[in-house]
């Protein structure tokens, strides 16, 4: 019973580092555009709460046996949307970076398509049997993560952190990695200890990369730049 409590713990750890990480990202929209301010912010919090709840209920399996079905729900029905709403603020963010002042609702486009593909599930698991709603929130997210990964890396681009675009690329690599494993493979302790630090090594390369992107984007025009 230690190992699998112990591996249920331990998946708290990537979900700390994806949060810090998509914290740093938000302040660092906020900084670039601060109508997408609440946006970032708001996708910040869903897939931080997503995660926890995840995480919460692998624990929860691996102590009494019983899973908790609201908790794992939970990360694909907050997890989704929230990607599709920093990359969406991230992408609004970049625009700014290129000088094109984007002037529509920020908030329409992606709360549109999240809600298209929650009703979607919804509807595919009211007719159908299986898991087909969670693959399409899950795809919901995967897109949500790329458009926001890429984002980010390109604004660290922009500013010659080349390292810090690597990183967010082994972040995506990292995480097909892990969903290989859980879809392909048959779960045993030591692939789930394989897969446990990977998605570990994964989200503490993105929570790095952008801290690293944050930080340049908010010395080049914090106060002291933009007087020089």
């Amino acid at each position: 019973m230690f190992i699998p409590v112990a591996l249920a713990l331990l998946d708290f750890a990537p979900v700390f580092f994806l949060s810090l990480g998509l914290f740093f990202l938000a302040q660092l929209v906020e900084r670039l555009d601060p109508r997408c301010r609440r946006m970032a912010l708001a996708g910040f919090a869903l897939v931080m709460l997503g995660g926890l709840a995840r995480a919460a209920s692998n624990l929860a399996l691996a102590i009494s046996g019983e899973s908790i079905p609201v908790l794992s729900t939970t990360l694909y029905v907050f997890c989704g949307p929230g990607f599709t709403l920093m990359g969406a603020a991230l992408i609004r963010g970049r625009a700014t970076t290129l000088g094109r002042r984007v002037v529509r609702d920020p908030w329409f486009a992606p709360t549109a398509f999240s809600w298209l593909v929650l009703l979607l599930a919804f509807y595919l698991n009211a007719t159908t049997e299986g898991d087909a709603w969670k693959g399409a929130l899950l795809g919901l997210g995967l897109a949500g993560c790329i458009a926001t990964v890429f984002a980010a890396a390109s604004l660290g681009l922009r500013r010659q952190l080349h390292m810090a675009a690597a990183l967010f690329l082994l972040n995506l690599i990292g995480i097909s990695a892990v969903l290989g494993l859980q879809i392909l493979v048959d779960q045993n302790l030591w692939t789930q200890l394989v897969g446990e630090l990977l998605s570990l090594a994964a989200e503490a390369a993105f929570a790095f990369a952008a801290w690293r992107v944050a930080a340049e984007y908010h010395a080049r025009i914090g106060p002291t730049a933009a007087t020089r």
